[in-house]
C-alpha cells in the first residue's frame, strides 16, 4: 500500500526518471524486477514504463529479459552544453597529462551536494584502482576532486554539504566537520587538494580547479597514481600546469562567444581573468611545484589571492 501511494503521487515524468536513474555504476543491464526494486515502483508499473522507454529508444533490451540505457538517451546527453564544452577544452590536455604522469586522469563537476565524473582516462593508472565510471555521482567530502569542488562552492552550499557529510561521517566513522572545514581552507590556500578517501593508502590523489574566463571554478581536474616511485607528489606540478592550460582554453572559448547563453559556471563567484594571466602563470606553476617536491616537501608552495 505504501508503494502504491508513493507511486500515485509521482508524475509520469518522475516515474520515468526513477527508472532511468537506477542504471548507475557498473550495473549496465537490469531486469524488470531489478528496476522495480531499485526505483521503488510496483513491478507492473515498472514494466509499463520500461516498455514505453524502449519504444522511445531511451532503453534497449539486451540478452534475455534485461535492459540497458539506449542509444537515443546517450545521443541526447552527449549534447549537454556544459559537458561538451568542458570536454572539448580538456580532453587533449588530459591525454598529454596521462602520458606524462602514467596516472589515471579524471574530470568532474559539481551538481548540488554531489560530484559527477565527466571523463576518466584510466589506462596507465594504478592497477589496483578501477577507472571512475563516467556519469557516476560521488560525495564531495570523500575525494580530492570533491574537496576542490566543495572549497569553491558558495558558502550556503558549503554549509548544506558539510551538514550532510556530518551525518554520514558519524555513521561511517570518518572525519568530522572541523577536519572537513580545515581541508576546505587548505584547498583555497594551496590551490589544490591532495589525498583521496575513496582509494587505498597505496595511492595518491590530487585535484585542481578549472576556471572560466570570469574566474569561477567550473570543474575539477584530478589524477590518481601510485604513491611510490615516480608517482605521488611529483604529479602535483604537471597537474596544476595542465589545469592552467585548460582554464585558458575555457576562457578563450568564452572570449570567442561572449553571447553564449550556456555559461559553464555555477555562480561560484570570481572576477574576470585576462587571457595573458594564464599565459604568464602557466610556465611558472610546474617549475615551482616540482622544485618544492624535489626539496622534500609533500605540499606545493602555491598560493592564490
Amino acid at each position: 500500500m505504501e508503494i502504491r501511494n508513493t507511486t500515485e503521487n509521482r508524475s509520469v515524468v518522475e516515474r520515468a526518471f526513477s527508472v532511468l536513474g537506477v542504471f548507475r555504476g557498473r550495473d549496465h543491464s537490469l531486469s524488470v524486477s531489478d528496476i522495480s526494486r531499485l526505483s521503488d515502483l510496483p513491478v507492473a508499473t515498472a514494466h509499463r514504463m520500461v516498455t514505453k522507454l524502449v519504444s522511445l529508444g531511451a532503453l534497449e533490451r539486451v540478452e534475455g529479459s534485461r535492459y540497458t540505457i539506449g542509444l537515443r538517451l546517450w545521443e541526447l546527453a552527449a549534447h549537454a552544453p556544459r559537458h561538451r564544452a568542458l570536454r572539448t577544452a580538456a580532453m587533449s590536455h588530459m591525454l598529454r597529462l596521462q602520458e606524462k604522469t602514467k596516472a589515471m586522469v579524471n574530470l568532474s563537476v559539481r551538481d548540488g551536494a554531489e560530484g559527477i565524473w565527466l571523463e576518466s582516462l584510466g589506462r596507465g593508472g594504478p592497477v589496483h584502482v578501477a577507472p571512475m565510471v563516467v556519469g557516476d555521482r560521488f560525495p564531495l567530502h570523500t575525494t580530492a576532486s570533491g574537496n576542490v569542488l566543495l572549497a569553491y562552492a558558495s558558502s550556503e552550499a558549503q554549509e548544506d554539504i558539510l551538514a550532510r557529510a556530518l551525518t554520514r561521517n558519524r555513521q561511517e566513522g570518518l572525519a568530522g566537520p572541523l577536519v572537513l572545514r580545515r581541508i576546505v581552507g587548505q584547498v583555497r590556500r594551496w590551490g589544490y587538494a591532495a589525498g583521496d578517501f575513496q582509494t587505498e593508502r597505496r595511492t595518491f590523489a590530487v585535484a585542481a580547479p578549472l576556471r572560466d574566463g570570469g574566474g569561477a571554478v567550473v570543474a575539477s581536474l584530478s589524477l590518481v597514481t601510485d604513491l611510490a616511485g615516480a608517482g605521488g607528489p611529483q604529479c602535483v606540478g604537471p597537474l596544476l600546469a595542465t589545469a592552467v592550460r585548460i582554464s585558458r582554453e575555457i576562457a578563450t572559448a568564452q572570449d570567442r562567444d561572449n553571447s553564449n547563453p550556456h555559461r559553464l559556471a555555477h555562480a561560484q563567484g570570481g572576477r574576470p581573468i585576462p587571457l595573458h594571466t594564464f599565459e604568464a602563470v602557466e610556465p611558472a606553476v610546474e617549475s615551482v611545484v616540482e622544485a618544492a617536491v624535489e626539496g622534500g616537501r609533500e605540499t606545493a608552495l602555491i598560493r592564490h589571492s
